[in-house]
């Protein structure tokens, strides 16, 4: 039995998202791949954070883009989780690639809105390919125009369309156009029909997001390529044959 484990935004069920703890769990647990989102900073820098506004995981009011990379690093990223974890910071893209490197590969999910999607591929493009990661990680993304906007910059970028609607033929148009390697689907459009569809065109399916190891079982069972999820430590209970 072979899958690739991806851990969501770190071990996210366990330690509160996108934050050392939660990276640093991720790779103890052996997993694969890390999935995090980036957006981009005022002064055009990369940060790791899912939503577009504080509130929920940053303390403050006001727009990620509305800041600069060294506020929002000053900033707690753990203490809405449990006050174990007060302190924790926010992390630039450029932590993470650090305290990930050799240790697990990337799936970096574009978060920046339309306006910020240039700018955004091309710090990003520089970023891995300065590193020499832009063949090994995994750039996906729910809006086609960000993935065109790095596929331009980067004819060997590995591209992942991120989906969730019942249609699954215009997933298979957007991969084409975009030379996309894997198609990102939400847990419940996937059957076995999904997974020989994609499989036809040349694409790997990633799952997302599978918390329940009956679900993972029955999805390594239809024959997905990797399943996303917040308990990365459940992979290794996932019993279903290759």
């Amino acid at each position: 039995m072979s899958f690739w484990r991806v851990a969501h935004r770190g071990a996210a069920g366990s330690c509160p998202e996108h934050t050392r703890p939660a990276f640093e769990r991720a790779i103890e647990l052996g997993v694969d791949m890390i999935e995090m989102d980036i957006q981009l900073t005022r002064d055009r820098l990369l940060v790791v954070l899912h939503d577009r506004e504080f509130g929920r995981t940053v303390s403050g009011a006001g727009r990620v883009r509305d800041c600069d990379l060294a506020d929002l690093c000053s900033r707690d990223a753990g203490a809405w989780f449990d006050a174990a974890f007060a302190g924790e910071r926010v992390l630039s893209l450029e932590d993470v690639l650090e305290l990930t490197a050799g240790r697990a590969a990337l799936n970096l999910e574009i978060k920046s809105p339309p306006v910020d999607w240039e700018a955004t591929a091309a710090v990003l493009v520089d970023a891995l390919t300065s590193r020499g990661l832009l063949g090994s990680t995994v750039v996906s993304c729910f809006d086609m125009g960000a993935l065109r906007c790095v596929r331009a910059r980067a004819p060997a970028a590995r591209l992942g369309v991120l989906w969730q609607q019942p249609d699954l033929n215009a997933a298979w148009s957007h991969a084409a156009e975009l030379g996309a390697s894997s198609i990102h689907l939400f847990w419940g459009l996937i059957d076995p029909a999904a997974v020989s569809a994609a499989h036809q065109r040349g694409l790997s399916v990633i799952a997302w997001t599978v918390n329940e190891v009956d679900m993972m079982d029955r999805l390594v069972s239809w024959g997905v390529d990797g399943i996303i999820s917040d308990f990365p430590e459940r992979f290794s209970r996932v019993t279903a044959p290759a």
